[in-house]
């Protein structure tokens, strides 16, 4: 439990909201909750929002969650997945293309919307402390500045999140990511995205991400701290890629039972995007369901509704990847590549049609596509994970904890 303020807020706080953190998630929350009509202040502890280039990869639900165009961040289009394992590829053809978004157009696009609906940004702002107190919550600055005082606390402050650790939230476990910039080599298709499975290296994949006819991102999902650059540098070796430059990130794994959601009287707490863990642990992507997490947020507090009942949706989507992840973790490159060559045909249809923020919806239509897969799955989880990944034991069937 965290103790009480004595101190009580005053009778009319600074703000109705205090969003820490001026990630994507966050200033989406500041956006939704601002055009409502509340007060709402975002610190953020960068001098500069959007100041790291960083290439996403997204599906088409971008535009959806958002409910507007994000084209000014959309930087290429792919619109065919090559996917490679034990020395043979398949294809699955995108009807509607994955969107290659820059990190440092989004959240400049993102911070835009937020000023436009009237929430006011605050840079260099690094918070210290986030504080119960009668009523809300204080929010000290570092810096010697008064201590902010608000009804509603929303923590959008990454991996490392110091308001989840300030509300008792367990750590959660996370993976680094490693990507260089390369030449795109001229004979290499830039509507084309590549992924491979190397389990010796990585229980996770390699990547190439076009970024345009000339670039790609060539990247590694790691097992952990130490093992990233060595096993990516030997990959673009071995590929013939030389780096430009580098790229990297602290990725958290959704985790189920982990409490995100507080309240404290009538005033409440949420974490939201990479503090909340809203991310898909098959392919460690969090855009797309760390903003429709900042959606079924800014729904809760407007509405005074249940977080949890407002991300159903979202659980869903995140517990069948959970699921699929506790799988894989099992699987060697003989299977890799079995499940290879079961994508031609009905599966890649499949695979094609349903992007990778909407599993929950098309999972009896993969499985019927591909039965065999599921007798592969099933075979997997006889197994133990490979080596020491922080792969789970027992897989919970139970989602996040809150009001």
């Amino acid at each position: 439990m965290v103790a009480v303020e004595s101190v009580r807020v005053r009778q009319q706080p600074d703000f109705d909201y205090v969003v820490v953190g001026g990630s994507a998630s966050g200033l989406r929350v500041a956006a939704v909750v601002a055009a409502g009509g509340a007060r709402v202040q975002v610190l953020e502890r960068r001098a500069v929002i959007g100041d790291l280039e960083r290439s996403w990869i997204v599906t088409d639900a971008l535009n959806p969650v958002l409910g507007y165009d994000a084209g000014a961040a959309v930087v290429h289009r792919t619109g065919v997945m090559r996917v490679h394992a034990a020395g043979r590829h398949a294809d699955v053809t995108l009807p509607r293309p994955d969107l290659i978004v820059e990190r440092a157009r989004m959240l400049p696009l993102l911070r835009a919307r937020a000023e436009a609906a009237g929430a006011e940004i605050r840079t260099n702002a690094r918070v210290t402390a986030t504080v119960p107190a009668a009523g809300g919550y204080r929010v000290e600055v570092e810096g010697g500045t008064a201590p902010i005082l608000c009804r509603h606390l929303v923590g959008a402050d990454g991996v490392s999140s110091g308001v989840a650790r300030a509300l008792g939230a367990r750590p959660n476990p996370a993976v680094p990511v490693v990507q260089a910039r390369v030449r795109l080599p001229a004979d290499m298709d830039p509507n084309l995205t590549h992924v491979w499975f190397q389990t010796r290296r990585t229980r996770f994949f390699y990547w190439l991400i076009p970024e345009s006819p000339e670039t790609a991102v060539v990247g590694l999902i790691a097992n952990g701290a130490g093992q990233t650059r060595g096993p990516l540098d030997t990959f673009l070796a071995e590929e013939g890629f030389q780096p430009l430059e580098y790229q990297g990130a602290m990725i958290p794994l959704h985790r189920p039972l982990r409490r995100i959601s507080w309240r404290h009287g009538r005033a409440r707490a949420l974490l939201v995007g990479d503090a909340a863990a809203h991310v898909k642990v098959t392919t460690v992507g969090g855009l797309v369901s760390g903003l429709w997490g900042a959606n079924a947020a800014a729904r809760a507090l407007l509405d005074e509704t249940s977080y949890g009942r407002e991300l159903r949706g979202l659980h869903a989507e995140l517990h069948l990847h959970d699921l699929m992840r506790w799988a894989l973790d099992r699987f060697t490159d003989a299977d890799y590549g079995r499940l290879v060559d079961a994508i031609p045909g009905r599966l890649a249809d499949a695979l094609g049609s349903h992007n990778r923020d909407s599993v929950a919806r098309a999972k009896w239509r993969i499985l019927s596509a591909r039965p065999g897969v599921l007798l592969l799955a099933a075979r997997a989880l006889l197994r133990s994970p490979r080596g020491n990944h922080g792969a789970p034991r027992g897989y919970p069937l139970a989602l996040e904890a809150g009001d």
